[in-house]
């Protein structure tokens, strides 16, 4: 992905978050906006409407660098646990990832991704400038199949790794959408998922391309 742009409700929070705890590069924009880059992607956030909410958000890091990522990002914040207190989650038979997921100030779910697969390595230390790019969003909605169906004829985006009626993933590695139904708990902590307004810019064969939520409503 190449940008990434949220509301939020407490933009002062978030810049110390990002640019303090997590070490990130951050500018402070001209209309009350956000921009915190992480690797060659950025992540806006905008104080106004629809603030209320939270989405879900994955950065990868590398691969080579996985046990040192746990270490640094213990140390700066709590790690979310699953019921039976786990906080390091893979690699499965299905999803040859492993994940650590963290929560920033106002209760987005945020989520280090190893990708096992992919060749995203480095040789350390880990720090803010390890992170390669935003590699996922999660999407809300009423309807998944219909929203999948909307993304391929839209975007080309089809299913990843399998289609569930409150779950699928859409793209590949390098950038995915999490679609999942209003209701349906987040992974690891089972919050439940609530639509939150979004826009988000990714490169295909075609150039730049844009997707908002509007774009998932049912037409």
């Amino acid at each position: 992905m190449r940008s990434l742009t949220l509301p939020t409700r407490n933009l002062a929070a978030q810049r110390t978050f990002y640019g303090q705890v997590l070490g990130l590069p951050v500018e402070i924009g001209e209309t009350n906006s956000l921009s915190v880059h992480i690797g060659t992607s950025r992540l806006i956030f905008e104080q106004g409407d629809g603030a209320d909410g939270f989405s879900h958000i994955a950065f990868d890091i590398p691969r080579t660098l996985l046990a040192q990522a746990e270490d640094w990002l213990r140390a700066r914040v709590p790690l979310l646990a699953d019921p039976q207190g786990r906080t390091v989650f893979g690699p499965t038979d299905s999803w040859n990832t492993t994940n650590l997921y963290f929560d920033d100030p106002p209760g987005n779910i945020l989520e280090f991704i190893a990708r096992h697969d992919q060749p995203h390595d480095g040789s350390g230390p880990f720090g803010p400038r390890s992170l390669p790019h935003i590699s996922e969003l999660g999407v809300v909605v009423p309807d998944v199949p219909q929203a999948v169906v909307g993304l391929g004829q839209r975007f080309g985006l089809h299913a990843f790794n399998g289609q569930s009626e409150t779950f699928t993933a859409v793209g590949g590695h390098d950038g995915m959408l999490i679609v999942v139904r209003e209701g349906r708990g987040w992974f690891p902590v089972g919050r439940p998922a609530v639509p939150t307004p979004f826009e988000l810019s990714f490169a295909d064969g075609q150039g730049t391309r844009f997707l908002r939520h509007t774009d998932l409503e049912p037409r």
